[in-house]
């Protein structure tokens, strides 16, 4: 259960759920599951894998692989699957609930993630988390049809072919005006150096953006340090999916997002093995083995192969026998992630409804950077807001933030939960973010390559870091690779 403690102004605060350690009868279990035959009969092609981590992408590539026919052992270090999919209910009232990490998909986009919803005939809704935002820039607000009026765009410092393209197109896709130029040159959403645009992998998108005219304005809201290449090549990925940057339509699956990852793992069964964090690799021409640990105990496992669908900074904290090469080490050590943290407020009722104003708010602050309206779905006089704050962000200082920012008369938030990721001990990094400029060869495709008979699945192993569309179709990549092995 989570630790529950009251801040001074009378409101609950929930911190992060902590996790427990496998039991020694769990880990014989384990060992016997893994090392024994499933049954009295093994065709010829089946493979024994193992995968490391239970979160969307470690559990859709079991899935994929059962059902493929072969033996399957997931092992998971916390106490429960999922991983950055997980649908918070602590403590919350009339049955509401808010997605704690992964919170939304898009359509078109989602699309290897929409066949499982599908498949399971899990129920979605339409998500109004991004209709009418009101953003806050300079210490001001700003709704969207505020930031189409030219003599309020005019206001701001843009120049005159920003604002002309801004009359048009929402605020958020301001940088498109400036990617149109270099997008159409990626035939191959997996093969960015054929483009001819490598030049580009040695600026930042802030320098690209500037050669190309951009005000020093626009530079604030768009600019960035990462690969101007990679910029670039996100923003062609997306367009050759039908997608916009800041796709305004977006849904989520009733009832939490979780119920993908629990459909998932109530299909895997007793293939999954909770509480057993991966302790060392090690691996040969023939085979895999896994070390398992708890404390003192200690419990290997040995199969054809193995799938790392873990996060990049904890396989990077595993020893591995032999040892990644170097280009391998390089890519796995420096993988970028950044920490978030999900905000959740319940109010005693929809305030903002009775003010007048829109609930879906983007005030640029780390303390609580965005908030937005959910659960709708769920028939109560009551509210649920629910925002993100940057790194290890507290309850108490979200809070402050939205009264600060708030402009309505009314305020009923009741109580005021965290989910920090920054500080789960299995699950911290969030999705990867860009690469330095020089620095993308570096990483791609090495991340995503197999290493003899190791594989990589998760958010990081696929072209673009869209949380859980990556996972599962890197997942899937790398099913059917071992499948056809």
């Amino acid at each position: 259960m989570a630790a529950q403690r009251d801040n001074e102004d009378g409101v609950s605060t929930t911190d992060a759920p902590t996790h427990t350690a496998m039991t020694r009868r769990d880990a014989l279990k384990l060992a016997a599951a893994v090392l024994l035959p499933q049954g009295a009969l093994r065709q010829a092609r089946v493979k024994k894998i193992i995968i490391a981590g239970a979160g969307i992408a470690g559990l859709s590539c079991a899935w994929e692989l059962v059902r493929r026919g072969h033996d399957v052992t997931v092992v998971e270090a916390a106490a429960r699957t999922g991983g950055h999919v997980f649908t918070f209910r602590d403590d919350l009232d009339d049955g509401l609930y808010a997605d704690g990490g992964a919170e939304h998909f898009t359509q078109p986009g989602y699309d290897r993630y929409r066949e499982y919803v599908r498949e399971f005939s899990l129920p979605h809704v339409y998500y109004p988390r991004r209709e009418h935002i009101v953003r806050w820039i300079g210490g001001r607000s700003y709704t969207p049809e505020m930031l189409t009026d030219r003599k309020v765009l005019g206001t701001l410092g843009l120049n005159s072919r920003e604002i002309e393209y801004l009359t048009k197109h929402a605020f958020p896709e301001l940088a498109s005006l400036y990617f149109a130029a270099y997008v159409d040159s990626f035939a191959d959403e997996y093969r960015p150096f054929d483009a001819g645009l490598n030049a580009l992998d040695k600026i930042s998108a802030t320098d690209l953006f500037k050669k190309d005219g951009a005000s020093a304005a626009a530079l604030t809201f768009i600019g960035g340090n990462g690969s101007a290449l990679q910029a670039v090549w996100h923003a062609a990925i997306l367009k050759r999916r039908g997608v916009p940057l800041f796709p305004p339509k977006v849904y989520r699956l009733l009832g939490g997002n979780q119920k993908l990852t629990d459909a998932f793992a109530e299909r895997l069964g007793d293939r999954i093995h909770l509480r057993c964090p991966v302790s060392a690799i090690e691996h040969g021409d023939t085979g895999v083995r896994v070390t398992c640990r708890d404390g003192t105990q200690s419990t290997r496992l040995e199969g054809d192969y193995l799938v790392c669908a873990m996060s990049a900074r904890m396989l990077r904290l595993l020893p591995v026998t032999p040892a990644w090469p170097d280009a391998k080490t390089y890519a796995i050590a420096n993988v970028p992630y950044y920490h978030d943290t999900r905000v959740i407020f319940q109010t005693r009722s929809r305030f903002w409804e009775r003010d007048g104003m829109s609930p879906n708010m983007e005030f640029g602050e780390s303390p609580l950077y965005h908030v937005w309206r959910t659960c709708e779905d769920v028939q109560t006089s009551r509210g649920m807001l629910v925002g993100t704050a940057s790194g290890a962000g507290t309850a108490d200082r979200a809070l402050a933030t939205f009264r600060k920012f708030y402009p309505g008369r009314s305020e009923d938030i009741e109580k005021a939960h965290v989910v920090v990721w920054a500080l789960d001990p299995w699950a911290s990094a969030c999705e990867r973010t860009s690469y330095p400029p020089g620095e993308l060869a570096k990483f791609w495709p090495i991340l995503i390559e197999p290493h003899g008979r190791i594989h990589f699945a998760g958010a990081y192993a696929d072209n673009l870091n869209w949380g859980m569309e990556a996972a599962t179709r890197s997942a899937n990549r790398v099913a059917e690779a071992i499948h056809e092995a």
